[in-house]
Formats: structure tokens, sequence, C-alpha cells
């Protein structure tokens, strides 16, 4: 059922002003397209674009208008199936492949801002993850896939440093990286551009 007229959310990222783009009216010839203006359609748009490629993005709405803007813009190593559950399905060999994935995200997200000078409020913070009450076990569990997966530096801490609520004992991922998703974005547009990409919205 869709929302009443005025009910939609707005995140708080969707404050900063986007590069206009065109919709593409004709027929174009390039190495790659790639689908998706959010952030993982502009990284690999901006990669290949580094790499010499000739790429345009298509995107059949705005510039990060859908999971990117509404994102809680915290790229973590911690992920949202459970290196434990992963561990049974993929084995120790196969979380070890899942982390680093997820580490090399990180950093090459961190290189990138920096290379590029993209000013969108990137730090480094600390993830935390806490249990339910459903699944008491679930950080001793975790704890010990996250050290299998070769995240040694992931610790068991007495609670998360939140002043709202007290989250009880919790995991410590240190060193994850937060930024301001559509400044990020921005800053991918004009580098894309420099480089002879093209990017195309309101385009199916």
């Amino acid at each position: 059922m869709p929302l009443p007229q005025g009910s939609e959310t707005v995140s708080t990222w969707m404050t900063t002003d986007i590069p206009h783009t065109e919709k593409l009216n004709e027929n174009i010839t390039v190495d790659v397209c790639v689908v998706g203006a959010g952030i993982a359609g502009l990284t690999t748009a901006y990669l290949l674009a580094l790499e010499g490629k000739k790429v345009c993005v298509i995107e059949m709405s705005e510039i990060g208008s859908g999971q990117t803007g509404k994102t809680t813009a915290h790229f973590s190593t911690s992920i949202d199936d459970y290196y434990y559950k992963m561990q049974k399905v993929h084995g120790t060999e196969g979380i070890k492949i899942i982390a680093d994935s997820f580490r090399a995200s990180i950093e090459k997200v961190h290189s990138i801002v920096k290379a590029e000078h993209i000013d969108c409020e990137m730090e480094r913070v600390p993830g935390f993850l806490f249990q339910n009450d459903h699944e008491t076990d679930l950080l001793e569990k975790e704890l010990k896939a996250a050290h299998a997966a070769g995240l040694d530096e992931v610790k068991l801490a007495d609670y998360a440093p939140f002043m709202s609520f007290d989250t009880g004992p919790c995991l410590s991922f240190p060193q994850q990286l937060q930024l301001h998703p559509l400044k990020y974005l921005k800053g991918l547009t004009e580098a894309i551009y420099k480089r002879g990409g093209q990017i195309f919205t309101q385009t199916h």
C-alpha cells in the first residue's frame, strides 16, 4: 500500500547538491555499461575509468536515490549474515575470503577519497555488534568465527559507548569507516567525468 502523501521519510544525507546529469537519448558505444548510480555503481565506474576504460553509468532515477541515499554509511567488516553461519556453509577458508573482501572494500574507498580529495566527512570509527534476547550465545560464536576469518582485532567489550541506551556485552570491530554517502558520490561523479566517463539518469 502506498504511503500517504507527504509521509515519506527523507534521509539526513539528502541535503547535498549532486551534479546535474542528462537522460540517455541516443545510441552510444562504450567498453562497459554500469547499471545503478549508487555507491557500488559509481565506485565501480570510477575504477574502470581509472584503468582507461570508456565507461557509462545508467540510473533509472537520480544519483544516490536508492539505498545509498538511505544507508547508515558505515562500511564494516561485521556482516549481516554472521561469520559463524557462513562458516557452516563455506568453511573457514570461505569466511576468510568474505572478511578479506570487506576489509579490502574499506581500504579501497578510503584510498579513493584520499586520492581524489573528496570532502565527504570520512572518518575511522569502531563498529559494535550486540546480541538480542533470542540468541544468548551469539557473541561467543561470532567472536570465534571472526577470529577464524582472520579478524584478530575484533574484541569482546562490556558495552558499546552509546549514551542513549545500554547495549550490554558486545563485539567491537575497530577501524571501520563512515562517510557522507552523497558527498562521496558527488566527488566520484566529478572524478568520473574528469576521466571521460558518462552518467545518465532517468534512464532504464
